[in-house]
């Protein structure tokens, strides 16, 4: 799957490649363990929001095909192409009016997250501008926080932040309650959250071009999910 995409982008363009799975949904997303990531295999896409799409699309019975790319790339994608959508989203402000939404499908804490022998302590948000905070480019973390006038080190994606925070380049570091300790066990670093200062709910977003008889029949599929008890069963999991 991985190396289809790739080859298309490279060498016939994204439109071609759309064109050529026209008759259901592109979904892009980005390796962001636990909710979406690829298996140690390189093939297998996996995580607690996939296993609630391959679920979701099954039951509204609307076909995709899921290609993972660094988060910048997906979310233009989606931003760019109708009938594509990208997964797991935080449903921002500043997105809200580029994509129509499907969801929610997740949710994750936003934190700061510091070496475990740190002695930094925070109360609030404010607290943390003194020091050097370290964030991948494009993610929703790091943008509320540049938002918020702070100065970020950007990475290319969350195990680059994490190995800028144990290295000493950084001092704390942005990141997701729920993915932030799963990347530093993957890297085997000691990490220890300082502030839990928002809670952000995930979404499949998806380009305003999208049909929108794939986005009713997919957030009424997931609300009947929700009632069932499909989605908490999943979540727990």
């Amino acid at each position: 799957m991985k190396s289809f995409w790739y080859f298309c982008s490279l060498w016939f363009g994204l439109v071609a490649c759309f064109n050529a799975q026209a008759d259901g949904l592109i979904l892009t997303t980005e390796d962001a363990p636990p909710f979406n990531y690829v298996e140690d295999d390189g093939k297998t896409i996996a995580g607690s929001v996939t296993e609630l799409i391959h679920v979701l699309f099954k039951r509204a019975q609307v076909p995709y095909t899921i290609g993972v790319y660094p988060w910048a790339r997906a979310i233009q994608m989606a931003s760019m192409t109708k009938d594509t959508c990208v997964y797991s989203t935080n449903r921002t402000p500043e997105r809200e009016k580029n994509f129509v939404w499907i969801g929610p499908v997740g949710r994750d804490d936003w934190v700061l997250m510091a070496r475990a022998d740190s002695t930094i302590k925070l109360t609030t948000l404010a607290d943390a501008k003194k020091y050097t905070i370290g964030g991948y480019r494009g993610d929703a973390v790091n943008l509320y926080l540049q938002g918020q006038s702070f100065l970020i080190d950007e990475a290319l994606d969350d195990a680059q932040a994490a190995k800028k925070l144990v290295k000493g380049r950084t001092e704390l570091w942005a990141t997701g309650g729920l993915t932030g300790p799963y990347v530093a066990k993957k890297l085997n670093i000691k990490v220890k959250t300082v502030l839990n200062f928002k809670t952000s709910e995930l979404y499949l977003a998806c380009n305003p071009g999208t049909a929108p008889e794939f986005i009713d029949k997919l957030n009424t599929t997931l609300q009947a999910m929700v009632k069932d008890g499909s989605v908490a069963k999943i979540q727990k999991k």
